[in-house]
C-alpha cells in the first residue's frame, strides 16, 4: 500500500510537472516572440543609423559649400567695392588731369597754335624751341 501511494505522490508530481511545463511553454513562445521582435528592432536601428550617418555626411557636405560659397560671394563683392574704388579713383584722377589742361589750354599764348590747328612744319621752324622768336600774327 505504502509503495501505492508513493506512485500516486510520483504520479501527481509529475503531472504538475507536466502540466507546469505545458503552461509555461506559451510564456517561452511570447519570449521567442519577443526576442525575434527585438532583433528586428536592433537591425531597424542599425539601419536608421546608417541613414543618418549617410544624412550628417550629406549635410556637413552641404554646408562645406554653403560656407565655400559665402567666402566666393563675399570675395566677388570686396573685389567689386574695390573695382569700384579704383574706378572713383581713376575718375577723380582723370578729371583733376583734364581739369589742368582745359587751364592750360585756355592760358595758352596766342603766337602758339591751338590745340585743334594742325602743325606745320613752318611752325616747328618758328617756334622758340628751336631759339628764334616768337610768331606774331
Amino acid at each position: 500500500m505504502r509503495s501505492l501511494q508513493e506512485g500516486v505522490l510520483d504520479l501527481e508530481m509529475n503531472t504538475r510537472a507536466a502540466l507546469d511545463h505545458l503552461e509555461s511553454f506559451p510564456e517561452k513562445q511570447c519570449l521567442m516572440e519577443n526576442f525575434k521582435d527585438l532583433e528586428e528592432s536592433q537591425r531597424q536601428r542599425e539601419m536608421v543609423e546608417q541613414r543618418y550617418s549617410k544624412y550628417k555626411e550629406i549635410v556637413w557636405d552641404l554646408q562645406h559649400q554653403l560656407d565655400e560659397s559665402k567666402c566666393r560671394i563675399q570675395e566677388y563683392r570686396e573685389e567689386k567695392l574695390d573695382a569700384t574704388s579704383r574706378s572713383l579713383r581713376l575718375a577723380a584722377l582723370s578729371s583733376s588731369i583734364k581739369g589742368p589742361s582745359t587751364f592750360l589750354s585756355s592760358t595758352l599764348r596766342p603766337d602758339t597754335p591751338s590745340p585743334r590747328r594742325r602743325l606745320t612744319s613752318s611752325d616747328l621752324d618758328e617756334s622758340p624751341v628751336h631759339g628764334d622768336k616768337p610768331r606774331t600774327n
